[in-house]
């Protein structure tokens, strides 16, 4: 019994050893389309923010080497994670101009194929404390659940990243502008001669 427990521990450290780490290619892009305040892209750099989160998260999921490849370079043998910012929705001001959101699309290529791909999009409030968070902190938290995310998609090729939910608050906050419209029309203005 005890020689069948060492030998299915050893297969198992074995097969976990042998399978390639996931690298995440740096640098992360915006596709040439994407929806952002420019005010909100520099001063946050949503980019560095995704590198630092996602690979740290990869770093820990490898357990082994970088979790890191400059675009171009050779992997040696790793996969790699390529991720593409679509959209960004915030502007400055913090929790009180409502959520963030980043939206992204990932690829995974091995052996320099992609063999998957999926598309993210996290929103954030800020928390318990939003109130008192800028804009760039509460894009981090949805920065910081992607990362979580995309670290179970590319080691379970079964997972499947969950749309997740328009929060309420953007929702009511549709609603009432869509409500002050209705009871406000703009009266056009008189012509004068």
């Amino acid at each position: 019994m005890k020689r069948l427990l060492v030998a299915v521990s050893a297969s198992c450290a074995i097969s976990s050893w042998a399978v390639p780490a996931v690298r995440l290619e740096v640098p992360v892009t915006y596709h040439p389309n994407a929806g952002v305040v420019e005010s909100v892209r520099s001063e946050c750099q949503i980019e560095s923010m995704l590198a630092n989160r996602v690979g740290g998260a990869l770093q820990k999921l490898n357990r082994r080497g970088g979790s890191t490849v400059e675009a171009g370079a050779d992997p040696s043998g790793d996969n790699v994670l390529r991720v593409q910012i679509t959209h960004v929705l915030g502007v400055g001001g913090g929790a009180w101009s409502g959520p963030k959101a980043i939206t992204l699309t990932a690829e995974l290529l091995e052996n320099g194929k992609v063999v998957r791909q999926t598309k993210i999009s996290r929103w954030n409030i800020g928390g318990a404390f939003g109130a008192f968070r800028g804009t760039c902190s509460i894009l981090d938290r949805a920065a910081e659940t992607i990362s979580r995310d995309l670290s179970r998609w590319v080691s379970d090729p079964f997972y499947k990243i969950a749309e997740q939910p328009v929060p309420k608050e953007t929702m009511a906050n549709n609603a009432a502008q869509s409500a002050e419209a209705v009871e406000s029309p703009v009266e056009p203005k008189p012509e004068s001669n």
